[in-house]
């Protein structure tokens, strides 16, 4: 007996079953480049990128949830202190949005030919002294802090706003040298001032208005006088490197209408002293 033809004919069964079961189980079949496809509509949906200041991130995050409610735009967004955001900007020369703690920050790249256009201000940075509940180091006025052994906790001078301003206002009143020699630490952010403090590490620290409102159960409060510490104004930019110009700029009247209520509610000035 020939088994031969019985064996081809028993392979060819074989490939049919097999390819059968194979197309059952796949469901749809998915073309090549369906998946790449959809993630390009997706990147084609309108979309803003942002850089925004860490201790703007509270009425920011509401803020930009209202917008996107409201618009259907979306807008991604990444916090940091002011000196990192400008170093990933000038890095990556990507971006729509550029929101940082206080307008000397904008000039400065401003100057650079970064900025498109801007509205100002949202609202006002406001350096203030922050003191243990019951202010155990007996501190009246910026002058006290560079009194002999007041142990400070500071914003870096570099990296962030209100560590910037507020140096500047050392170095006018002359007590730059004793407050260094009386700096315990300096933080990269101001809300670690705040959290550094409650945890019982040094006398007094500089923070903004806002963050002693939302601590003020923990913190107590130490005004600087005003005619040597001017609120800067916090603005909000567009960018020259946007790709989507007319939504940053719908952005930025977003911002100018509904920011100072919004900023307002989490304790930072809204009208200048």
């Amino acid at each position: 007996m020939n088994i031969k033809p019985i064996r081809h004919l028993l392979v060819l069964l074989l490939v049919l079953i097999m390819s059968a079961q194979l197309a059952g189980c796949g469901g749809q079949a998915k073309s090549p480049g369906e998946d790449s496809n959809a993630k390009q509509a997706g990147k084609d949906q309108a979309e803003l990128f942002a850089y925004v200041g860490a201790n703007l991130k509270e009425p920011v995050v509401e803020l930009v949830t209202k917008y996107e409610q409201e618009t259907g735009n979306k807008v991604e967004m990444t916090f940091n202190n002011t000196g990192v955001l400008i170093n990933q900007m000038e890095t990556t020369k990507h971006g729509d949005i550029y929101m940082p703690g206080g307008i000397s920050y904008m000039n400065s790249i401003k100057e650079k030919g970064y900025i498109a256009d801007y509205v100002s201000p949202i609202a006002y940075h406001t350096p203030v002294i922050v003191v243990p509940k019951g202010n155990p180091a007996d501190i009246h006025s910026i002058n006290d802090l560079a009194g002999p052994g007041v142990k400070l906790i500071l914003p870096d001078k570099e990296a962030t706003a209100i560590g910037r301003t507020v140096y500047k206002v050392f170095a006018k009143l002359g007590i730059e040298e004793e407050i260094e020699k009386n700096t315990l630490t300096v933080v990269e952010t101001v809300p670690k001032v705040l959290s550094t403090l409650t945890m019982g590490q040094g006398d007094a620290g500089v923070a903004e208005y806002s963050n002693y409102y939302k601590n003020r159960d923990k913190l107590d409060l130490v005004e600087i006088d005003p005619e040597i510490n001017p609120p800067e104004e916090i603005p909000c930019a567009s960018l020259t490197f946007s790709e989507n110009n007319e939504l940053a700029a719908g952005f930025l009247d977003f911002m100018q209408e509904n920011g100072p209520e919004v900023f307002a509610k989490y304790g930072f000035k809204t009208e200048q002293p």
